[in-house]
């Protein structure tokens, strides 16, 4: 199989769709069909809106496009079964305008756009976006709600408190979340599916999970044991289902092996840095909209690591020894000093005023030989 930077971005974001898809049906047996209609209107609005700023942009529509259906299914997913509509709508119209063709497009996407739109929302409409119904009790699509909206595990850390839900309860998804965010061991299915298929990439998803949860076991935030405080963290927020859907989306993760790696665990330190210190909840898509915006740079860092160890580190050792055996370069006293390709700079010689005048002297003796034999 191809890696998940030579595959069609489109066929990527048709795999992931469909996974989403199937966890959409899930959330209707365990939150109920408003959690459908949530997804569906995200979806609808998001290719609405795609076409028309299509539009007023004078390019081509395209409705087969899998990347636009993704995304406002994504951004649905991490919103509780109970948001008002209203909201579902502006996430909509954020993701594609301000995430997409704000940016140029898919292809020069700088931010992620379900995260773009989430966080938004986040922040401005808090008491709709940080409170979930209950387990068990279903939020009807029309009409009042006689149940009680509660707050998240990620809440409970927060304030120092181990959540309420057990482990098993946790796995199985049967703790209040987001509609696509609560079931544990799906997400892990999906994760392990993805990266089998290639449509994932599996540097950014272990790196930053090994990353937070080594600081989460070094420093836990409640008064528990070291592993189940690794355990509470990396299920709790959007940390799962972000890392696994949005994290290595395919027009925006490093192409380089290492890259991957540093981006990934760049994105882990920052999450967990943000739930140390920071005040609002969905810490991961802050830390992604973070990380995102420099993923081209973990790139360059590879690279200039390497040219730097293939230049001077091992030129030094392999110079080093041919001196140790006998051979080599001489050393003196005065040595010229010669900067590689990459370094080298638009600047003039130290001895260009001696080189032009070996030159004039040069082109004088050639003139008079040339005059004596005339």
């Amino acid at each position: 199989m191809t890696r998940i930077a030579d595959r069609e971005p489109s066929r990527v974001y048709l795999e992931r769709l469909i996974f989403l898809a199937a966890l959409t049906v899930l959330s209707e047996r365990m939150q109920g069909a408003r959690a459908v209609v949530v997804c569906a209107l995200s979806v609808v609005l998001s290719m609405a809106a795609d076409a028309l700023c299509c539009k007023i942009r004078r390019i081509k529509y395209d409705p087969r496009a899998a990347e636009v259906p993704f995304w406002g299914l994504a951004s649905a997913m991490m919103m509780p079964a109970s948001v008002p509509f209203s909201l579902v709508v502006q996430s909509a119209v954020i993701c594609i305008v301000v995430g997409k063709h704000l940016f140029g497009a898919s292809d020069n996407i700088v931010f992620s756009p379900p995260a773009i739109s989430t966080a938004f929302l986040l922040i401005c409409y808090p008491a709709e976006m940080l409170y979930f119904p209950r387990y068990g009790e279903k939020y009807p699509v029309f009409g009042s709600f006689d149940g009680t909206l509660v707050r998240s595990a990620e809440y409970s850390l927060k304030m120092g408190v181990a959540p309420s839900g057990s482990i098993s309860d946790i796995l199985m998804g049967s703790v209040p979340a987001a509609i696509g965010c609560a079931y544990v061991l799906v997400l892990l299915v999906c994760g392990i599916c993805l990266a089998v298929r290639r449509s994932n990439s599996l540097c950014v998803m272990l790196s930053c999970v090994v990353s937070m949860g080594l600081m989460a076991l070094l420093f836990p935030r409640i008064n528990t044991d070291g592993w189940r405080s690794v355990f509470y963290e990396l299920t709790s927020g959007y940390m799962l289902f972000g890392t696994i859907f949005i994290a290595a989306e395919p027009y925006r993760i490093p192409e380089r092996t290492m890259g991957r790696v540093l981006y990934g665990a760049v994105l882990g330190l920052v999450t967990i840095t943000f739930r140390f210190f920071g005040q609002t909840e969905g810490s991961f898509l802050f830390a992604l909209l973070i990380t995102g915006a420099v993923c081209d740079s973990f790139d360059r860092i590879v690279e200039n690591l390497s040219y730097w160890k293939k230049t001077y580190v091992n030129s030094f050792e392999k110079s080093k020894s041919q001196i140790q055996k006998g051979g080599g370069p001489r050393l003196s006293d005065t040595q010229e000093i010669m900067l590689p390709e990459k370094y080298r700079y638009n600047t003039p010689p130290i001895d260009g005023k001696v080189k032009r005048h070996r030159r004039r002297q040069e082109d004088k003796v050639n003139k008079e030989n040339r005059d004596d034999k005339k």
